[in-house]
């Protein structure tokens, strides 16, 4: 076999925005349309001069915060998520510090694009972040480390919630007005014992009305879209990176093949470079000592692979020199605090004798016919399992699609 299993020099803390809780379920109806790109108003938002967390709070028990404009028309609301019995660690402290300097210091411009019971909000520099409004936790990318985030939709409001250390919480609360179109951005600070508020509005560009105090478009500025997220790669003759993970499921595009390397019988039909593909070696590269302290095992790993590989119909080959086979790579981190960070890709390699367009002589080429990879946050218990559940549900999805180009 031309493989061999490789070791991974480092850690990875951060990776993509990554959250996989969603997958595989059917796209919850969304209650109001934010969609849109989106112009800060500042004449009608607030900018209050002091905004952020106060002292360092440790202990333990319930919070009780006051909130005396509350939803409730008064008196206060406890939320639960807001515990301080440990300190803060240094991860924590820089993502509190981020998350409050971009509470400060709002976007000029958003642009919220929903798709397939996701929502990415990226900003006027192009930075997205993608959010899973199924209420159940995920991780957020930040600077320092990803950050756990609850979204749900409650009524027609979005709520994200950002838990950045302990009893410490900001909380967005997104709306839309109808007339003038208006997107209603209220930003919380939370923590024991009370919390700051702020109000943005943005208004929508290309509106026909503005709203009041709006100012107008730079002449010749055109809105800011979000950028494209790389699609999982399917191409006929070259390695290529694997991209980001959370990529769109759909069907990937072919790139064009140039002119001068593509024989005249060239098959360039979708999941062409699949057909007659029907037995696969496994290699799960080697994991480190932090990814079996946080219950990861290479021989479960293969076994959830096989499996679900095997119950597609494909033929398993062990101790073969079979040089098309899926591959397994997991790199761990594990914090002090406890929490395990993994970042795992599989992909369905191949290898070919192929003419670069920019070569003269047939070379022999590694070929990823197919990659998806993801990233996962969480105490060391159920993380190993976490893991393999979501591995298993890539290697399900590379079967169907090995399937279904051989129908």
């Amino acid at each position: 076999m031309r493989m061999t299993r490789m070791s991974v020099a480092g850690i990875v803390v951060a990776a993509w925005a990554v959250a996989i809780s969603g997958q595989g379920k059917p796209a919850a109806p969304v209650p109001v349309d934010l969609d849109g790109t989106w112009k800060l108003n500042r004449e009608l938002s607030q900018f209050p001069r002091d905004l952020g967390f106060g002292m360092d709070v440790v202990g333990g028990g319930r919070t009780t915060i006051s909130d005396p404009g509350g939803r409730g028309g008064g008196g206060s609301s406890v939320s639960p998520g807001l515990v301080a019995n440990r300190p803060a660690s240094r991860e924590e402290a820089e993502n509190s510090k981020q998350l409050v300097n971009e509470v400060r210091n709002p976007p000029a411009g958003l642009t919220v694009a929903s798709n397939a019971g996701t929502i990415v909000v990226t900003n006027e520099g192009g930075r997205a972040r993608k959010y899973y409004p199924d209420g159940r936790e995920a991780f957020t990318e930040l600077d320092a480390a990803p950050v756990a985030t609850v979204t749900r939709w409650e009524a027609s409001r979005l709520v994200i919630r950002y838990k950045v250390e302990p009893g410490r919480e900001i909380r967005y609360t997104v709306s839309r007005r109808a007339s003038p179109p208006q997107l209603v951005v209220q930003a919380e600070l939370l923590e024991r014992g009370g919390r700051d508020t702020v109000v943005r509005i943005y208004d929508l560009e290309g509106a026909g009305e503005p709203a009041i105090g709006a100012q107008p478009p730079a002449a010749g500025a055109a809105p800011q879209a979000p950028p494209a997220i790389p699609l999982p790669s399917q191409r006929p003759a070259a390695a290529q990176p694997p991209p980001p993970a959370q990529a769109d499921t759909a069907r990937p595009m072919v790139p064009a093949v140039p002119a001068s390397a593509a024989p005249a019988n060239l098959d360039q039909t979708p999941g062409a470079e699949l057909r007659g593909l029907s037995a696969l070696a496994i290699v799960v590269e080697e994991l480190g000592a932090e990814a079996a302290s946080c219950g990861l095992r290479q021989e479960t790993i293969e076994g959830a692979a096989a499996k679900s590989l095997s119950a597609a119909g494909l033929k398993i080959l062990r101790n073969t020199d079979e040089d098309t086979y899926l591959y397994i790579r997991v790199v761990t981190a594990a914090t002090t605090t406890g929490t395990c960070f993994s970042r795992y890709d599989a992909f369905v390699y191949s290898y070919t004798a192929a003419t670069m367009s920019f070569g003269s002589r047939p070379a022999l080429v590694q070929v990823s016919l197919l990659n998806r990879g993801g990233l996962t946050a969480s105490g060391v218990k159920g993380h190993g399992e976490a893991v393999v559940r979501a591995l298993t549900q890539y290697v399900d999805q590379f079967a169907t699609q090995i399937r279904d180009a051989n129908k």
